[in-house]
Formats: C-alpha cells, sequence, structure tokens
C-alpha cells in the first residue's frame, strides 16, 4: 500500500515539474529584430538576434492554447503560428528563423538527433553551399556512369 502511495506522490510531483523548452534561432544570415513569442500564457521577447546565435527559454505552461512567434527583418513583419501548449505536458521545439524564404521552420526536438547547433549549421549552407554543389556533381557523376 506504501508503494502505491509513494508512487503516486511521485507521479504527482513530476507531472507539476513538466517543463516546456523553446528555443529561436537564427539559421539565416540577417539580424531578426523585435523577436516575440508567446506560449503557454508567456510572451518573450529578444530585441536582436544575431545570425547562427540561438536564445531558449524553459517555461510551465500557465494556460492552454497554440505558440505564436512574430519577428521583424529588414524592416518587413512575419508571423508564425506553431505548436499547442497544455498544462503539466512537456514539449521541446526550435523554430529557426530564415532570411531566405522571411519564415521559419519548426522541430520537434523529441524527433531528431541533431543538436541546435547542426541544425543551424545544416540550414545556413543552404542549396549553394560548396558542399552540397560537390555532392551534387558526384551524384550525376556517379549516376552517369551508372553506378
Amino acid at each position: 500500500m506504501k508503494l502505491i502511495q509513494i508512487t503516486t506522490i511521485a507521479a504527482v510531483v513530476l507531472v507539476g515539474c513538466a517543463r516546456n523548452e523553446i528555443t529561436i534561432a537564427n539559421s539565416g544570415t540577417n539580424v531578426w529584430e523585435k523577436v516575440e513569442i508567446t506560449a503557454g500564457g508567456h510572451q518573450f521577447n529578444i530585441d536582436k538576434l544575431e545570425a547562427g546565435k540561438f536564445k531558449q527559454f524553459s517555461f510551465r505552461s500557465k494556460q492552454e492554447g497554440g505558440g505564436l512567434i512574430a519577428a521583424e527583418l529588414n524592416g518587413e513583419i512575419f508571423k508564425q503560428k506553431f505548436g499547442y501548449y497544455t498544462p503539466n505536458q512537456t514539449s521541446k521545439d526550435v523554430i529557426l528563423l530564415d532570411n531566405n524564404t522571411l519564415g521559419a521552420e519548426v522541430v520537434n526536438m523529441d524527433s531528431t538527433i541533431q543538436t541546435i547547433d547542426e541544425l543551424i549549421t545544416e540550414r545556413r549552407k543552404g542549396k549553394h553551399s560548396a558542399a552540397n554543389k560537390n555532392l551534387r556533381f558526384l551524384g550525376e557523376e556517379l549516376e552517369a556512369e551508372g553506378k
């Protein structure tokens, strides 16, 4: 009987400690300004987010609802909805801002083995990077040889 009580108390304590993490990363080359994130009843602000940098926020949801990010790039305002937050349920999301598409990509960190730095580096390479051009050329060469 004591084991059931201890297990129940531990479960309640763990549920009460459920934290969410949102990371905002600039995978582009320009500076994003006036970044505002709303999620789980909280609002977070970043004045400037330099190229290749990221900022992480950890919080407990106070209310249920979707997230919203708003940011400015070169005087243009961008807004996008993301995720859904519920008290006592955790999530770890990364929002990758990119100046090439004036948009964001949301990645759930539980669904990837990459680190935030790896995600930023991968996005910053783009399709015009030397590495991607060499891989494309090698692939075309091997295809032509019938391998």
